[in-house]
């Protein structure tokens, strides 16, 4: 029964024209909602340098079952964020993500077909991120479906940069969704910056963060910084190529991220007090309350190891 209802699908894939690869993100339902049910997670991604650029071909399409039956009718593919200097153009069209000035979204199907491969390039050596969403689905049936709860990623490694990556633990008075919290991370060398990058913290993602750095292999001081969070630290790290390194916040209430809790935070907490504000909203909870303000209050005059 296995072999024939492969015989089926590979039949179903030949009769439309197409082939469903292995990295195409495939869009389909998980119950009441859309879901990217392939590649989970995506892998990472190595791109290819042409004429100077750093270039990398990403697929959408709907998920086929046994049958040759898509999931769906239609969805949006709605761009969540992506790092400034990566840009995905596709063939008539022109560019239609990148960090300012583009659409950003993209519905399959388009032209007839659910199936089409956009070309993402860069200029410089780096690990770039995509994340994305599925939204405004409707189901082969009919249904309308609820949008995607989280942003896939997609890591896009360009050149041979010296690349971090591992975990992100918030603290663990943070009740928020960690995907609301920026991660910044920062070479030092005798005490002054060298290089930097800061992404959404994404625990779908393969890694929870990587990021790259077109510099040489050596020894670093090696800072990061969550957003509402203070800093850390680690001296004398040895990088070349690839090294894992996971991150743990433990102090929580730094709301303008200058590193150090003090009036400033305060006085964001008091005169949002009551709202919803969620640059206010120190634990992440939805509101801005008397929780809040002790966090503060607890933390009060402490600063970062990076500071």
């Amino acid at each position: 029964m296995k072999y024939a209802a492969v015989v089926v699908s590979a039949v179903a894939l030949v009769f439309h024209g197409w082939t469903q690869h292995d990295d195409d993100l495939l869009f389909g339902r998980e119950g009441n909602r859309l879901e990217i049910l392939q590649p989970q997670p995506h892998p990472i991604r190595q791109m290819s340098r042409v004429f100077g650029r750093f270039i990398l071909d990403v697929g959408l399409d709907f998920y086929f079952d046994e049958m040759g039956r898509p999931h769906l009718r239609s969805c949006r593919v709605q761009q969540v964020w992506i790092t400034p200097g990566l840009v995905g153009s596709k063939s008539g069209f022109g560019n239609l993500f990148c960090a300012s000035g583009c659409p950003n979204f993209f519905d399959l199907p388009t032209n007839g077909t659910p199936h089409h491969h956009f070309l993402f390039a860069a200029s410089a050596p780096g690990v770039y991120v995509w994340d994305v969403m599925g939204v405004n689905g409707v189901a082969y049936d009919g249904h309308a479906l609820e949008a995607m709860p989280y942003a896939y990623r997609i890591y896009m490694v360009a050149g041979n940069p010296l690349r971090l990556y591992g975990s992100v633990a918030p603290a663990a008075g943070y009740q928020g969704n960690l995907y609301e919290l920026m991660l910044t991370v920062q070479l030092r060398r005798n005490g002054t910056p060298v290089a930097q990058a800061s992404l959404p913290a994404n625990p779908t993602a393969i890694h929870t963060y990587m990021v790259g750095f077109d510099q040489p292999a050596g020894t670093y001081t090696v800072v990061a910084k969550l957003s509402k969070h203070l800093s850390r630290r680690v001296d004398a790290l040895s990088l070349s190529g690839s090294h894992a390194h996971n991150w743990s916040f433990t102090t929580l209430g730094d709301l303008n991220n200058d590193d150090v809790i003090n009036d400033a935070d305060l006085l964001m907490v008091l005169f949002a007090f009551g709202s919803s504000d969620p640059d206010a909203d120190v634990n992440g909870d939805g509101v801005v309350n008397d929780a809040d303000l002790l966090i503060v209050l607890f933390n009060f005059g402490a600063v970062g190891e990076g500071a």
